[in-house]
């Protein structure tokens, strides 16, 4: 079974992720530039800021994802989880902004206020980067399978809620297919230099990609 997880920041993915994962026994993927910058060997504070202006680091993870997508058993909680990649279940985390701003204050510390301004800022910023990349628009959910509003409720009852919904998933038959996904893997492969097989393989590995596109 494979499990798309996504969500705007503050909204629990990462620890929903990990929750549906341990209890349906599914290896969990939460592929990240920290991730990626492990892989290259380079600090996440450079590709952090390299990324700015240049979208060869989100193909670079978003081609991770997409491979860890192709496997069977896999529950993956990214912001792009939902579009990138078939999936038996996709599931979006909604909460309010002010709500999500509370749990990022909460986790990082700072002004509440400050945390609220740039929670909204990255909203915007992100609907408009993915416009850009791949011309989805994050706002719109079609094709999600359930909603869950994670404001007034912990992980434990959100991570609930996903497996009840996975269990059914497990015996209906659903349409996993993404209406988004064909299209993004032709624009990486594109961008990439790489062909459709490097979406279900391992090889070239991340860093040999990697090196490949820097040079041309």
């Amino acid at each position: 079974m494979r499990i798309a997880i996504s969500g705007h920041s503050g909204c629990g993915n990462t620890t929903v992720t990990r929750a549906v994962g341990h209890e349906l026994d599914l290896d969990v993927v939460n592929y990240t530039f920290r991730n990626l910058a492990e892989d290259l060997g380079l600090s996440f504070e450079d590709i952090q800021e390299a990324s700015l202006n240049d979208p060869l680091y989100d193909y670079l993870t978003d081609l991770m994802l997409i491979r860890a997508g192709s496997r069977e058993n896999v529950v993956i909680g990214t912001r792009l989880a939902g579009w990138i990649f078939d999936a038996d279940l996709r599931i979006w985390l909604e909460a309010p902004v002010e709500a999500r701003a509370e749990r990022i204050f909460a986790r990082e510390g700072g002004s509440v206020g400050d945390v609220l301004a740039k929670t909204i800022v990255r909203d915007r910023e992100n609907r408009q980067r993915y416009l850009e990349l791949y011309g989805i628009d994050i706002d719109d959910r079609i094709g999600f399978d359930v909603t869950i509003n994670t404001s007034r409720l912990n992980a434990e009852h959100v991570a609930g809620l996903a497996v009840a919904a996975a269990t059914w998933a497990q015996h209906h038959e659903t349409d996993g297919t993404s209406r988004h996904a064909q299209r993004i893997r032709a624009i990486i492969s594109h961008e990439l230099g790489l062909d459709e097989t490097a979406f279900i393989t391992s090889e070239p590995d991340i860093k040999t990609v990697y090196e490949r596109a820097r040079r041309t």
